[in-house]
């Protein structure tokens, strides 16, 4: 299953359907794509790959990076989601809440294994034969989707983690920002070493759409630095540089932990 998004999350995501409390969402679709990422640095002779595919990269890989991934996306959630679409099946403005999520150490951690470990155990099955392969890639895609429509019609987020912590949205900063970082990015990966692999150039899209959004996310923050204003319900959003441009309900004081 070479596609690490949209296929390997639907391995993982119904544990959190099953135990919210339990495991990490964030955390499990970090771990499944986690092995993946070592394609970004295909062709440039470091021995990544296939550690970050052997159960021995499980902690020397895909721990880590799955970690930071993890840190990353809490930490834009809040503002990345405020200038998506609103409303829909997807819910994907209710996705910023989870910047205001902190699991306990041992549930990310655990959760960031446990997709991991199901991206080697899938990758081990399907690679048997190709038609396995292509058939496990188009359940995976279908799979996925169905679990992000399901989540959002119910709004899961929501009934999980409260609502969105309010940011002020500033759409041409933010959408600016992610076309400077995405146009050139998305032209540089097509000259890149191994760039004729599709799974290698696939993840390396990716990533330049993340980076994007990551850029996005840190200009429209610092638009904000210093800022205040009034949430609908009385609320302040409060800016702050060191949260990249969170705003955080006074009310909530330090956001919600999750046991």
């Amino acid at each position: 299953m070479p596609s690490t998004v949209p296929t390997h999350p639907a391995a993982v995501l119904p544990l959190k359907l099953l135990s919210p409390r339990l495991f990490d969402g964030v955390a499990l679709v970090a771990g499944a794509a986690s092995p993946d990422v070592a394609y970004l640095i295909d062709g440039s002779g470091l021995p990544v790959w296939p550690f970050s595919h052997q159960w021995r990269g499980l902690v020397g890989w895909c721990l880590p990076v799955a970690v930071v991934l993890v840190l990353l996306l809490r930490a834009a959630a809040p503002v990345v989601a405020a200038h998506l679409p609103a409303g829909g099946v997807l819910a994907l403005r209710d996705y910023g809440a989870l910047g205001r999520v902190r699991h306990r150490w041992w549930v990310t951690a655990s959760s960031a294994l446990v997709g991991g470990a199901s991206h080697i155990v899938f990758d081990d099955l399907t690679n048997v034969h190709i038609v396995l392969d292509i058939a496990a890639e188009i359940a995976g895609m279908l799979g996925t989707v169905g679990l992000l429509v399901h989540i959002g019609r119910r709004r899961l987020i929501r009934a999980w983690h409260g609502p969105a912590p309010v940011v002020r949205r500033r759409p041409r900063m933010f959408w600016g920002t992610a076309a400077l970082v995405g146009l050139p990015g998305t032209v540089a990966v097509l000259f890149l070493p191994a760039a004729l692999l599709p799974h290698t150039t696939g993840v390396r899209l990716i990533t330049v759409a993340t980076l994007a959004l990551l850029a996005g996310a840190v200009a429209a923050s610092l638009c904000g630095v210093g800022r205040r204003r009034p949430s609908p319900g009385g609320a302040v959003a409060v800016w702050t540089g060191a949260t990249a441009g969170v705003g955080v309900d006074r009310s909530t004081r330090q956001g919600r932990m999750e046991p």
